[in-house]
């Protein structure tokens, strides 16, 4: 067990609280396709379950995937929901999380890092929210037909068709997602939504000046508005210097940020904990990004596996957060966030 120095009332305090919570991973690994590798022996499923995250929002597609690959992905999880009844559920609305919550199942939220499938084909967004969608990223690191992503150096803001989709997304009540998103287009995007917006996983430019995290601007908009930003153990977001592998106490640094900034009621986790294999991962971050991370680095030191969520709560009582503000962050504040933007149903 990772040594916080804690006394054993605050260890014992802990692991109460972290059992007790309701934990939302803003943005979770994939659960299959492929399906994470065992951990000295442990299904990722079992440790996932153990961990006590009670729903994950899991991405389906993300760069440039189109409308067949999102509905590709729904089907694996379609069939993950017949054959692990009794441990995963669909969620789609409140109510099924409180559904999760009394059967100690893990509930699974359909997420898009990019809405390149619905394209300029907007009936989509419905067929795709009666499929299960929730929560759908305006884009990629990459520009596409609706927004510019982080890592686009013109930091062009929303075109008309990313304002429709914003709109669509409010009416329909899918969750505006603008991590990955660039500057001007989430800000656009915060100030056009009628509901709130979260950044699913992304950090604070203050602490860790990367693309891929939020200007005091950004998370001060957001918050604004009711929203949450989703804070991430990843290397590229939470490292102090680049390469170089991160900690939990680097980790932790961005809740004492957003706390101070904002306060923590717009405060969340989004782990963006993706366990695939090295070669797969190092081969494909290379490729596209030409990474300076490895993926031994790249991972947070002391938050690498699902399981290690728990670390994540003994740090925040180590840090002096008290047991309610552990619960919003831990996953009331995306609960407060899904209240106000999901339907309870289906369309009718």
């Amino acid at each position: 067990m990772l040594d916080l120095n804690l006394t054993p009332q605050q260890e014992e305090r802990a692991e109460a609280l972290h059992n007790e919570s309701l934990i939302i991973d803003g943005l979770g690994g994939a659960l299959v396709h492929p399906e994470p590798p065992d951990d000295q022996g442990r299904p990722y499923m079992d440790r996932l379950v153990e961990s006590n995250i009670r729903v994950a929002n899991v991405t389906l597609v993300a760069h440039s995937k189109g409308f067949e690959d999102a509905c590709s992905e729904m089907f694996h999880y379609f069939n993950l929901f017949q054959v692990m009844p009794d441990r995963v559920l669909h969620v789609k609305t409140v109510a099924d999380i409180e559904r999760a919550i009394r059967e100690k199942k893990v509930g699974i939220v359909f997420g898009f890092q990019s809405p390149t499938p619905v394209d300029k084909e907007f009936w989509r967004w419905t067929i795709l929210y009666q499929l299960g969608l929730r929560v759908c990223t305006l884009s990629y690191m990459e520009p596409n037909l609706m927004a510019d992503g982080c890592m686009e150096p013109r930091n062009g803001g929303l075109t008309y068709y990313g304002i429709q989709a914003v709109t669509e997304m409010n009416r329909l009540g899918i969750l505006v997602d603008l991590s990955h998103v660039g500057e001007r287009s989430s800000l656009e995007a915060i100030e056009k939504s009628k509901k709130p917006c979260v950044f699913s996983h992304s950090n604070a430019k203050g602490v860790t000046p990367s693309n891929r995290n939020l200007t005091d601007e950004q998370i001060t908009a957001v918050a604004a508005k009711g929203g949450v930003v989703g804070l991430s153990p990843h290397g590229f977001m939470s490292h102090k210097t680049v390469g170089v592998q991160p900690t939990l106490s680097d980790f932790l640094d961005h809740f004492e940020y957003l706390q101070k900034l904002v306060g923590v009621d717009h405060i969340g986790l989004g782990s963006d904990i993706f366990e695939k294999p090295k070669l797969s991962w190092e081969t494909t971050t290379k490729l596209f990004y030409n990474s300076p991370w490895i993926r031994e680095t790249v991972l947070n030191r002391d938050y690498s596996k699902v399981q290690h969520v728990r670390n994540l709560t003994r740090g925040l009582v180590a840090r002096g957060f008290s047991d309610e503000e552990i619960r919003k962050m831990l996953g009331g504040n995306f609960l407060r966030v899904f209240k106000e933007v999901w339907r309870e149903g289906s369309l009718t």
